[in-house]
């Protein structure tokens, strides 16, 4: 039986993402299952209340992050204020003071997922 044991997992923890009231901040973890990309693109689903982030690969009038290298003292953070402002409205909550969510990635896609509502579906 063939194992694909990442050693580093335990250390680095979960794949978080942080959202401030200005920002969505990547953890080392989440940054490594993206594959720590140059660039990355963001979506949203506003009726499950999900962020999806996934290598940016050319997509014709899509708008790109700078991502891999934006990384500081391990974390990566894209700012996105209006977003945030928008998100808060729709979901009547505060970012101020942030709050941390556990990302899921999906293989099939590959799209980092972050359940804002805080439900796994």
């Amino acid at each position: 039986m063939l194992y694909n044991f990442n050693w580093s997992a335990v250390s680095g923890g979960a794949p978080y993402v942080t959202i401030s009231s200005t920002t969505l901040a990547f953890n080392s973890v989440s940054i490594e299952k993206l594959g720590n990309p140059e660039k990355v693109i963001v979506g949203f689903d506003e009726e499950q209340s999900i962020i999806g982030v996934k290598v940016y690969a050319g997509e014709p009038n899509l708008k790109p992050y700078d991502f891999a290298r934006k990384v500081k003292n391990g974390w990566i953070r894209i700012g996105c204020k209006e977003f945030i402002r928008y998100m808060e409205s729709l979901m009547d909550t505060s970012f101020s003071p942030s709050k941390k969510f556990i990302a899921k990635f999906d293989d099939n896609e590959r799209i980092l997922l972050v359940f804002v509502s805080g439900k796994y579906e």
